[in-house]
């Protein structure tokens, strides 16, 4: 999938954020607004064709100016919708900075 055909339909609105994302969103402090910045800002760092889903790393400003890395996860299967199934704040252990890359193990 395009980045661009993902931000064009989050740009028209078709798009729906999934429970996971929300909660994740509540527990680590940021909103909605973060997501879709982080999206239009970011890149596709992993895809995943058959589950038609990719991750996309971008940036998000908090309120307070500070700059984080967002990992938002997007399923592309339905035509019209993207689905937003997760985002989160990439955990430093796991990955590299910035967080582009899976660290080795």
């Amino acid at each position: 999938m395009n980045i661009e055909l993902i931000r064009e339909r989050l740009h028209t609105g078709n798009y729906l954020v999934k429970s996971h994302a929300v909660q994740h969103a509540l527990k680590e402090g940021f909103e909605r607004k973060h997501i879709l910045e982080a999206v239009f800002n970011g890149r596709v760092i992993e895809e995943y064709p058959g589950d038609r889903r990719v991750l996309i790393c971008g940036s998000m400003i908090r309120a307070n100016s500070f700059q984080l890395f967002l990992h938002v996860v997007c399923d592309y299967a339905d035509p019209v919708y993207i689905e937003i199934i997760t985002a989160y704040i990439p955990d430093g252990s796991q990955w590299e900075n910035p967080p582009f890359r899976r660290r080795k193990r």
